[in-house]
């Protein structure tokens, strides 16, 4: 079974990430204007990434947002990379190609692991004109702000973040519960549940409260603490287990799975 042990470990530790800081990264930042070794090598990577997928007409802009570009970021920020595209350029089905670029994300985030200054690189795919909220947006094409950081002081709920974060967790628990039960089928359609009821929550709590709310909060709490980690890997060896035939009972053990998922990381 997973131990979380919530409040006294990992979740403490992360409600000390979420306290905005005085200046912005300083390895990046200097007076308000990103460092230009840094713009130069994350647009470089953004364009290795466009031309690899013949891409280039599509694009709008390359953005760099999240906690890395606002004041609120910490030990644990990683560099979110954006490249806006005209999903309808692309094609007249704005879901599939939403959709295609979703798992050429997930696929390219999985094989790569790219450093700057410690910070890894994660990369997004959006369509130009959907909302984005975020506390801090600079453009690496136009090598401006759009959205120019402010330092917030706000009253962060603890207690109900805490508690929204800690029910979640409390599900991946029962996950691995079915999953150890060999119900592999009703452990993999509960995680996909799960993965929508995250992404639920945290949108409703962005369009409602801000980066700020309870739920967006909770959300960087979980991801924090690896849990999210945790319920992809769950969710794929779910998968896995029940399309396979001939597959031999064995004591399934919680190591097993997480090995399992990392070493298919580090063979991509």
């Amino acid at each position: 079974m997973i131990k979380l042990s919530i409040k006294k470990n990992d979740f403490d530790f992360n409600t000390g990430l979420l306290k905005p800081k005085d200046s912005l990264y300083p390895k990046f930042w200097s007076k308000n204007d990103l460092n230009s070794i840094v713009s130069r090598k994350l647009m470089a990577i953004a364009d290795d990434i466009i031309d690899s997928l013949d891409m280039r007409d599509y694009v709008e802009d390359v953005i760099i947002t999240g906690s890395i570009a606002s004041y609120n970021w910490h030990e644990l920020s990683d560099i979110d990379l954006h490249i806006m595209l005209d999903f309808d350029k692309v094609s007249d089905d704005f879901d599939l190609v939403k959709r295609m670029l979703d798992q050429t994300r997930i696929n390219w985030n999985k094989k790569h692991n790219i450093l700057i200054s410690g910070k890894e690189v994660e990369l997004y795919f959006q369509h130009y004109t959907e909302p984005h909220e975020a506390n801090g947006i600079w453009s690496l094409e136009l090598q401006k702000w759009l959205a120019l950081p402010v330092k917030l002081d706000p009253e962060i709920d603890i207690r109900t973040t805490e508690k929204k974060a800690e029910a979640i967790a409390q599900q991946i628990e029962h996950l691995f519960d079915l999953f150890s039960e060999e119900k592999f089928k009703e452990a993999y359609e509960y995680s996909d549940k799960v993965k929508v009821k995250i992404a639920r929550m945290r949108s409703l709590g962005l369009s409602d409260e801000g980066i700020y709310s309870p739920e967006n909060l909770a959300f960087k709490m979980l991801r924090n603490a690896g849990y999210l980690e945790k319920l992809s890997a769950l969710k794929i060896e779910s998968y896995d287990r029940m399309m396979s035939l001939s597959l031999k009972t064995k004591k399934i053990n919680e190591n097993n799975i997480w090995r399992k998922y990392f070493q298919k990381e580090n063979e991509q």
